[in-house]
């Protein structure tokens, strides 16, 4: 099994791996590219992207951020699946967790976020903390919900000893009917999401048109204060759009 960083994460941030580097650099680079030559025809103009370099970094960040709360909550949801069996074979809920840890090897990349998880409860336990508390800090850390939802749980069952296999049983239900609604719903805006590419891109491609086709056309808007004050207000006002549309597909379940 590969070596994991074991250090506590918070899941309210996201710091960039070398290959979201490569990714985020391509795309400023080829983005500044297009932008220089439709909007600027100069080279010069790349310092001027900067602020859009940064937007366009805080962008990407968010999406990152996104998908890795959606990966933890699916992986989460695997392990209290993991666990209801593991509970009804006989073991005890702290058992459970190590069982859990077993069977999820079976199912997910050594690399996968629960198993960082996975092994700060099953340390924290052999160092006498309890359980209530550890999976308090992971739902506090995780910023998820679902998770909080059951740490709660899990400590109100425990101090009331109610019945732990049937209510992480709702628990698992609760979090599988809410996973499909949003699997609906994206389904739903997907075709949405592609029309608002779709539009993003159409700027692009009916000033590098009427270049093609037409050069002289936007020879009054290059190499000039008000050529160049005006092509970036546009290009504002491109980013404002795309911020305005994907705002308006985020659905909150």
């Amino acid at each position: 099994m590969k070596k994991r960083n074991r250090l506590t994460k918070d899941y309210h941030t996201y710091f960039f791996t070398w290959r979201d580097w490569v990714e985020y650099m391509l795309r400023i680079t080829v983005k500044g590219v297009v932008i220089c030559y439709l909007f600027y025809d100069s080279g010069k103009a790349f310092f001027l992207l900067a602020p859009f370099a940064v937007f366009d970094y805080r962008m990407l960040r968010v999406k990152k951020l996104e998908e890795q709360k959606r990966k933890l909550t699916q992986q989460f949801k695997s392990m209290i699946e993991s666990l209801i069996n593991s509970l009804g074979a006989g073991y005890s809920l702290e058992g459970a967790f190590e069982a859990s840890k077993r069977d999820l090897t079976l199912v997910y990349d050594s690399d996968a976020i629960i198993f960082d998880e996975l092994d700060r409860i099953l340390t924290g336990l052999k160092m006498n903390v309890p359980l209530e508390k550890l999976l308090q800090d992971f739902g506090k850390r995780s910023g998820i919900d679902d998770i909080q939802d059951f740490s709660n749980v899990v400590a109100a069952a425990k101090r009331s000893g109610g019945n732990l296999i049937r209510i992480i049983q709702k628990t698992v239900n609760c979090i599988t009917d809410k996973l499909a609604v949003e699997e609906e719903i994206e389904t739903l805006v997907a075709a949405k999401k592609l029309e608002k590419s779709i539009m993003m891109v159409m700027p692009y491609g009916i000033i590098f048109y009427l270049r093609l086709g037409n050069g002289a056309f936007f020879d009054v808007l290059y190499h000039n204060t008000l050529g160049i004050l005006l092509m970036t207000f546009f290009l504002i006002l491109i980013y404002a759009a795309d911020l305005w549309a994907s705002r308006i597909m985020e659905i909150s379940v």
